[in-house]
């Protein structure tokens, strides 16, 4: 008895973040002409964060305020050092005036790149790269 109730906790202890990414990852290659559940306009909403408050609260946590802004999501959970990024946490990078906020999955060996996943990434819920040095925040 005592070895099933130790097994039942070390799953419930598996940490939420893990979570959002196999949530998310359940929609890879979902185009934004197919995510009328996020009940948004797609053409006049950058949807990457809407798609994030979407996984998150799948995934039993609490998106910030406002959190179709990806801004919005630097305030989310706990600040981490990029250096020390696991997969499933959230990433704000700016790109140009604009910010976008997604997962982390994993950065190349020389740390040029960072590999995110989440939503409107080429107008699709998909894995893509950027520049690691556009991070401006970490997030667990």
């Amino acid at each position: 008895m005592k070895v099933i109730l130790v097994i039942v906790l070390t799953v419930l202890a598996v940490p939420c973040e893990a979570d959002m990414l196999g949530t998310a990852v359940k929609y890879k290659s979902m185009h934004e002409r197919s995510i009328s559940f996020l009940s948004i306009n797609p053409r006049r909403v950058s949807w990457c964060g809407a798609f994030l408050a979407f996984v998150a609260k799948r995934s039993s946590r609490q998106p910030p305020p406002n959190p179709n802004m990806a801004v919005s999501w630097r305030k989310f959970g706990k600040p981490v050092f990029f250096r020390a990024a696991r997969r499933g946490d959230v990433v704000v990078i700016r790109t140009g005036r604009r910010f976008h906020v997604s997962l982390f999955d994993h950065i190349d060996q020389r740390r040029q790149y960072v590999y995110l996943f989440g939503g409107n990434q080429s107008n699709r819920v998909q894995l893509s790269r950027y520049r690691a040095s556009s991070v401006v925040a970490v997030r667990r």
